[in-house]
Order: C-alpha cells, then sequence, then structure tokens
C-alpha cells in the first residue's frame, strides 16, 4: 500500500517538476534575452537618434553656407546668438555641441566645466568626421555631473567636399534609468566594454566602483566574441559561489549589455514545488502506513499467531493450539493445523513410547549379555554392572554429554563380552595364569570389539572395550596405545574395571578397603591412568556417585 500510495505521486512529481524546470528555464532565458536585447536596442536608438539630429544640424549649417554671402563662414556664423546653444535643452541627450569647419574654427555650446578626457575625445571624433566618417567614442564618465556620456561626429558635406564637422556629447542618463529599472529586485544588469570593465551597472553603488568582471564566464565569452548569448555560470560572492542565469547583447560602442538572476531565484518555484512533493509524499507515506497497518493487521495477527505456534511445534511442543475465531481461509488453515497438531503429537508420544522400549530392550539384552559373560567366572558375577555403574559415576564427574553417558554405559556392560570367545579353563582357573594362558586372555577386548564390530549401531561403544587395558604410559594392550590416544571411555572403563577388581574377593585376593583402593589407583595416575580421570573418579567416591555395594562384596 505505500508503494502504491507513494510512487505514483513521487513519480509524477519527479516528471512534472523537470517539465516546470524546463520550462521556467526558458521563460526566464526570454525574460533575460528580451531584457538586456531591450537594452542594446533603446542604447542603439540613441545614439541613432542623435547621430540623426547631428546629422540635421550639419545639413542646417550646409544650407546656411548656401544662403550666406560668398566668403562668410557659416560655422562661426552659427555660434551667433544661440542657435547652437538651442539644441541643447532640458529634454534633450546633448550635453555639449560643436561645429567646426576644417580649419578647426567655428561655434561651440560647452557646459561650464568639462573633463580634459572628454574635450580629448571630442577632438579625435572631429578629426574623425572631417576625414568624411561618423564615429562613435567609447563610453565615457563625466566626472561634473557624474554620469556616463559618449561622444559622436557626422561630417558636413557640400557635395562631396567635406567643408566641417558636428560633434555632440550625448548623455547615457536615459539608458542608466533604463539599466536601473530592468535590475530590479533579483535581476541584475548592467553594461561592459571588451576589456570586460563595468560601465554602466543597475546598482549605483557597483556602477561608482567600475570593477572589472572579466573573470566572469559570460563577460569572457562576450570578449571572444560579441555575440548574443544565454547560458548559466557562476559568481563568487562574499567567499560563496552563486549559480547565475544571464543573458549578453552586444551593442554600439562595443559594449555588452548583460541581465543576469541567481539559478535560485530563476527557479524558486520549482523549489517550492519540490519541497510540497516532499511535503505531501510525507504525508501520504504517513498515512499509507497508518491505513496498512490498519488493514494489516487484521490479516498479520491471524498468521503471526499461526507462524508462532508452528515455531514452537517445531521445536518440539506439540501440544500448541492455535484459537482463531475468524471464518475464511485464515480459520480453516488454523482448524486443519490443530488436527495437523493433534495428529503429529499422538504419532509423537507412539514414537516416544517405541524408542522408550525399543531403548528398555536393547539395555535389556545388554545387561543379559553382560551377565551372560559374568555367569561364566562365579567370582566376576555382576561385574560388568558394577563396572558400568562406576564409569557412569566418573563420567557424571567429568561433565561428559548426555549421548557420551549413554554410549560408556553400554560399553562398560560389554567390556568383557570378547571373554565368550576365551576357554572356560583359563576363565574359571583359580591360581595364576601361566604366560601362555594370559596371552589368550589379553586377546578378549579385540576379540569383543570383532564380535560388536558387525553391528552399526554400536560403532560408538567399541573405543571402551577395546582399549580399556591401554595403559597411561603405553605397554597395555592390544595395541599398545599411550596418552590421548587412547579413548575417553576406554580411560574410564579401565579405572572402573580395576576398582571392581579391587574391592571384589577373587581366587588369587580378598577384596581391599575402600581408602587403600582409592589411595592405589591414585598412585597410578600418571602411569596407567589418564590424571584428570583419576581426579574425577575421586571426586566421585567423595560426592557417592560411586558407591561399594557390601551385601555383594560379602556374598562374593
Amino acid at each position: 500500500m505505500v508503494l502504491v500510495g507513494l510512487l505514483p505521486l513521487v513519480v509524477s512529481h519527479y516528471f512534472l517538476i523537470g517539465i516546470n524546470r524546463e520550462s521556467l528555464e526558458t521563460l526566464e532565458k526570454k525574460y533575460l534575452t528580451r531584457s538586456a536585447v531591450g537594452i542594446a536596442d533603446d542604447l542603439e536608438n540613441l545614439l541613432a537618434s542623435n547621430h540623426q539630429q547631428l546629422a540635421q544640424i550639419g545639413g542646417s549649417i550646409r544650407m546656411m553656407r548656401e544662403a550666406l554671402p560668398a566668403g562668410t563662414d557659416p560655422f562661426t556664423q552659427s555660434g551667433q546668438g544661440r542657435w547652437i546653444a538651442d539644441f541643447i535643452t532640458p529634454d534633450s541627450d546633448l550635453i555639449a555641441l560643436r561645429a567646426l569647419n576644417t580649419g578647426g574654427t567655428g561655434a561651440e555650446a560647452m557646459p561650464a566645466e568639462i573633463d580634459a578626457a572628454v574635450l580629448k575625445e571630442m577632438n579625435l571624433a572631429r578629426d574623425v568626421a572631417l576625414a568624411g566618417q561618423e564615429s562613435t567614442g567609447h563610453i565615457i564618465e563625466l566626472a561634473s555631473t557624474n554620469q556616463p556620456a559618449v561622444v559622436l561626429s557626422v561630417p558636413v558635406k557640400d557635395g562631396n567636399t567635406i567643408v566641417g564637422a558636428v560633434v555632440g556629447l550625448v548623455s547615457l542618463r536615459r539608458i542608466v534609468e533604463r539599466v536601473r529599472e530592468e535590475g530590479k529586485g533579483d535581476v541584475a544588469a548592467f553594461l561592459v566594454d571588451r576589456d570586460g570593465r563595468v560601465l554602466i551597472h543597475s546598482e549605483p553603488s557597483i556602477e561608482v566602483q567600475h570593477p572589472s568582471y572579466a573573470n566572469l564566464k559570460i563577460v569572457q565569452d562576450f570578449m571572444r566574441a560579441p555575440l548574443r548569448l544565454t547560458e548559466s555560470y557562476q559568481e563568487s560572492r562574499d567567499g560563496r559561489t552563486v549559480k547565475l542565469l544571464g543573458t549578453v547583447a552586444p551593442a554600439r560602442p562595443n559594449v555588452g549589455v548583460i541581465v543576469q538572476k541567481p539559478e535560485a531565484r530563476a527557479f524558486a518555484s520549482v523549489d517550492q514545488m519540490i519541497r510540497a512533493t516532499i511535503q505531501w509524499g510525507a504525508i501520504a507515506l504517513l498515512l499509507a502506513i497508518a491505513f496498512s497497518t490498519f488493514f494489516a493487521s487484521g490479516i498479520a495477527r491471524p498468521i503471526r499467531v499461526l507462524a508462532e505456534r508452528t515455531r514452537e511445534i517445531a521445536q518440539g511442543n506439540y501440544q500448541q493450539r492455535v484459537a482463531l475465531k475468524t471464518h475464511n481461509e485464515i480459520g480453516d488453515l488454523a482448524q486443519n493445523f490443530n488436527v495437523m497438531s493433534e495428529s503429529i503429537e499422538h504419532a509423537v508420544e507412539q514414537l516416544k513410547r517405541a524408542a522408550h522400549e525399543n531403548h528398555l530392550l536393547f539395555i535389556n539384552s545388554v545387561r543379559m549379555l553382560a551377565a551372560a559373560i559374568d555367569a561364566k567366572d562365579p567370582y566376576t558375577r555382576g561385574h560388568s554392572e558394577r563396572v558400568a555403574r562406576y564409569s557412569i559415576g566418573i563420567g557424571k564427574n567429568l561433565g561428559l554429554p548426555d549421548k557420551e553417558m549413554r554410549d560408556l554405559r553400554i560399553s562398560a556392560l560389554l567390556h568383557d563380552v570378547g571373554k565368550i570367545g576365551i576357554d572356560d579353563r583359563i576363565l574359571r582357573k583359580p591360581g595364576a595364569l601361566s604366560d601362555d594362558e594370559f596371552d589368550i586372555m589379553k586377546q578378549h577386548p579385540a576379540k569383543g570389539a570383532a564380535i560388536m564390530a558387525g553391528v552399526a549401531q554400536l560403532i560408538d561403544i567399541i573405543p571402551g572395550m577395546k582399549y580399556h587395558h591401554e595403559k597411561w604410559s603405553g605397554g597395555g594392550y592390544p595395541d599398545g596405545l599411550e596418552g590421548e590416544q587412547i579413548p575417553v571411555q576406554a580411560r574410564i572403563v579401565a579405572i572402573a574395571d580395576t576398582f571392581d577388581a579391587m574391592t571384589t574377593n577373587r581366587p588369587y585376593q580378598k577384596a581391599m578397603e575402600l581408602g587403600y583402593v582409592v589411595e592405589k589407583i591414585k598412585s597410578f595416575a600418571g602411569t596407567r591412568f589418564d590424571p584428570r580421570v583419576v581426579e574425577a573418579f575421586v571426586q566421585a567416591v567423595k560426592r557417592g556417585d560411586i558407591q561399594i555395594d557390601e551385601q555383594v562384596r560379602g556374598a562374593a
């Protein structure tokens, strides 16, 4: 439900944001281009109209020349009265005006204070006009009036003959006003020359400084080629980098009009849409989670209960049942689960009983076999049972796990099963055995292991049967093992077997006292027996895990 509810919203807003961003970028580029081109056109129109006015003034002087008597200089004559000065009005763009003949004399209307650099520029423009060409000078800053201006000039011709020049100093205050009007808000507008120097800026404080923007990418592109261009670029401001979207439009006199805007402001509506998408996406996500949790709980709870009961049954707790009141498919599944659990529980109980009976049958069979072996010698009756009991006591103090304890018990019960293959005359001989007879007797561990090797289920008990006569320091039989080579079962059975032999009456010895036997066995630690098993044996005696049956001892 979360994916269904949230994914379409995110995907749709993602594509919508992309479309809107492209649309906004196109609109912003059009707006910036229109603004830059508009300022450039205004500058071109202002220069063109003032060139035209200068040409008209020149035309009037030419007509005056035709009307005046021969030899009269119309340029000097135009200075009579206020004819020249009347062209400089508050509404006019002209700040200064000169009408000069080829000798450099004539009439002029000039401000009271004018910069030497302006006079030099006007003289250069006069020379260009007297050479027969119109001229447009560089934009210069008038210190006297604190405004930018440009010098224009046109030649005055009589037919093909150049008779003089009209030079005008044109104010760019209207361009300044237009630049500042365009530069309101987040937009910045300014004019730069081909050296990257700012000539006019929408921010008056920057305009006064006339800084160089030559490191700005859009200015660098204009400096390389004065073409109209719209692009994205970066600018460092107060130690931080700002991404900008700007347009440059070339214009006379060899300047570029740049209008730029921070992309963050240009695409503010896109950012607002992104924030709205995140906000509404988060709300939709929370609602989807809430509703999915509410509706899913009714489905998930029965399934969760069923899963928990299934895990408990898998762990062996077959009494578990699922109590669900639902009447849908999950309720039917729960009912079938209960029937299955009951059937499994019944089958497991039957298996447990059968396994228990089989185990009892097996143990009793082993005990019967051990008893039959012990019955061959009246002095060893009950020996295997006692060895098994003593072995269990030692194994308990060694901390053996249940499986090894079960194997140890059976191994101890059957440790003398190989005596089945030993002649009764040797087994029942009341005195000491000869060397040959003892060699035959030493075969009974290997014979017992060979007998039991045919039963796969008894493979784990063979080590205790076969090696219970091995010695810790070596020299035992049948294989002469030593130390850790001897299986733990055999090390335990060896001590239990010795303990029973020393605490029961035999044809060749009487039963010994418990304390004496314990000390004797302790003396064999490290030579005949494993010291660790000897320690466990001593602990078993102290704790009462190994006790001598006095009735059996007396009867023997």
